[in-house]
């Protein structure tokens, strides 16, 4: 029977041990580079460090003025939070422009017999931002998100379903904004 080398399995196709320790050190260093990259901070330009919101305009034609008031609000919440940016009532480095274009709300399950027993609410807001000090659109995207509720409360149920989706929607703005990607 022919004796087995330890580390037969690691030299094959002419490969050495230095190439395999090479290849795993480059894995290795990779690995902690990726895992120091930060998402956030990175877009925001220097000269931006004031921002305005202005209230959000409804074209959604779904006809629920609440919705609008909570977008409007959500906003302005997030990066208060946030404070990458500083938010200003009027006048800031950059403004956003965010309109509520849909709000649709479809059937989501359908339960045995046809009976209809979750919906779905879907949330689309377009945004504007708008670098003041260079006065150009640095973009104009349209934000979509989406939530289920029980039919058994359609009118809490649709509500608080809205009101996540524009929670989620506002992170994605946020985010937007100040991230590389």
């Amino acid at each position: 029977m022919k004796s087995m080398n330890n580390v037969s399995y690691i030299r094959h196709d002419g490969h050495t041990d230095v190439h395999l320790v090479s290849r795993v050190a480059f894995g290795i260093l990779v690995l902690l580079v990726t895992g120091c990259y930060s998402f956030r901070g990175g877009s925001v330009p220097e000269h931006i460090s004031t921002i305005s919101i202005a209230s959000v305009i409804d074209r959604s034609g779904f006809g629920d003025p609440t919705f609008r008031e909570f977008a409007t609000e959500t906003l302005v919440k997030r990066f208060r939070s946030d404070n990458t940016v500083r938010l200003v009532e009027e006048n800031g480095d950059a403004r956003l422009s965010p309109i509520l274009v849909r709000v649709q709300d479809q059937v989501a399950a359908l339960q045995s017999g046809d009976l209809e027993g979750k919906r779905r609410i879907v949330v689309g807001v377009e945004v504007e931002y708008f670098d003041a000090v260079k006065n150009v659109v640095v973009w104009k995207k349209t934000f979509e998100n989406f939530d289920v509720y029980d039919v058994s409360d359609p009118t809490e149920g649709r509500r608080a379903a809205t009101e996540r989706a524009l929670r989620r929607i506002a992170d994605d703005v946020l985010l937007a904004i100040v991230s590389d990607w």
